[in-house]
């Protein structure tokens, strides 16, 4: 059994994970960045409309799709790096 360290997010969120812990976020967060990614590339008029891909019904603005990919994309970095160590 792996020891759990403590890791701290760019955005100042601590998580405690052993490698096992940190591959199963890698794939959840890269399977969220893909969904906004997915999103943002097929979206009309200025506003977003969450399909059947784990999002609700509701429109969002360009900003928060944005933000969101950016958010994904430095989580995935990060927990890269820290399966790298």
């Amino acid at each position: 059994m792996s020891q759990k360290k403590q890791y701290r997010y760019s955005t100042g969120e601590t998580i405690e994970a052993d490698a096992e812990d940190l591959k199963r976020l890698l794939r959840e967060n890269q399977e969220y960045l893909d969904n906004y990614l997915e999103l943002y590339s097929s979206l009309e008029d200025d506003k977003y409309v969450a399909r059947g891909n784990g999002f609700c019904d509701r429109k969002f603005s360009d900003d928060f799709i944005e933000g969101q990919i950016a958010k994904y994309r430095a989580r995935v970095k990060e927990l890269e790096e820290w399966l790298e160590e």
